[in-house]
């Protein structure tokens, strides 16, 4: 009985070498998989910050379009039948006097090689959004109500402007948008 009770005492408490390379294995892979997760999140941050600052571009170009037209009167979609109001069909393109008294047009082209949308003061013409900015814009149509004052029956002139479009990340996804925005005219006749 004395024997057994010495081997006992001899025997020391710890883990063996097979115990601790496979606790080291899991721990490297726990890491390892947390490391991946961190890194992918900061990667679709980054992509949703490049998102939002190019769409937040187009809201400032489609603002800025707003407070323009704000001020204009006569508003037109220069469509083709001579009617001023296209209520129903829209126009990529639209018309109106600014508070200047010149005629601005507003033209949105897809297919135009180097501008999506163009500003027209005059003989002067500025490229508002351009093929290079990392925007695809699909569809951009102006509405235009209650500019004929004989067929809108008094109606408050107004201009509705809708965007869609996609942006291309770097890393070949897209994200889709859809903006639109109201204008009223300020200064009625």
């Amino acid at each position: 009985m004395n024997k057994i009770a010495f081997t006992k005492k001899n025997i020391k408490k710890g883990f063996s070498l097979v115990e601790m390379l496979v606790a080291i294995g899991i721990f490297m892979t726990i890491v390892t998989i947390a490391v991946s997760a961190l890194i992918s999140i900061i990667g679709a941050n980054k992509r949703a910050q490049a998102i939002k600052n190019t769409v937040d571009s187009v809201n400032f170009v489609i603002e800025s379009m707003s407070r323009d037209i704000r001020g204009g009167q006569d508003y037109n979609c220069l469509l083709e039948n001579g009617l001023k109001d296209c209520t129903k069909t829209g126009n990529n393109k639209m018309q109106y006097t600014n508070s200047s008294g010149k005629t601005v047009i507003y033209t949105f082209d897809s297919n135009d090689l180097t501008s999506i949308l163009k500003r027209q003061i005059g003989n002067d013409t500025d490229v508002l959004i351009s093929k290079e900015s990392g925007v695809t814009i699909d569809n951009m149509t102006f509405f235009v109500v209650g500019s004929d004052t004989e067929g809108s029956g008094g109606t408050q002139p107004r201009v509705v402007i809708t965007v869609s479009g996609k942006i291309e990340s770097k890393d070949g996804t897209s994200s889709s948008f859809n903006l639109q925005t109201t204008v009223s005219q300020r200064n009625r006749k």
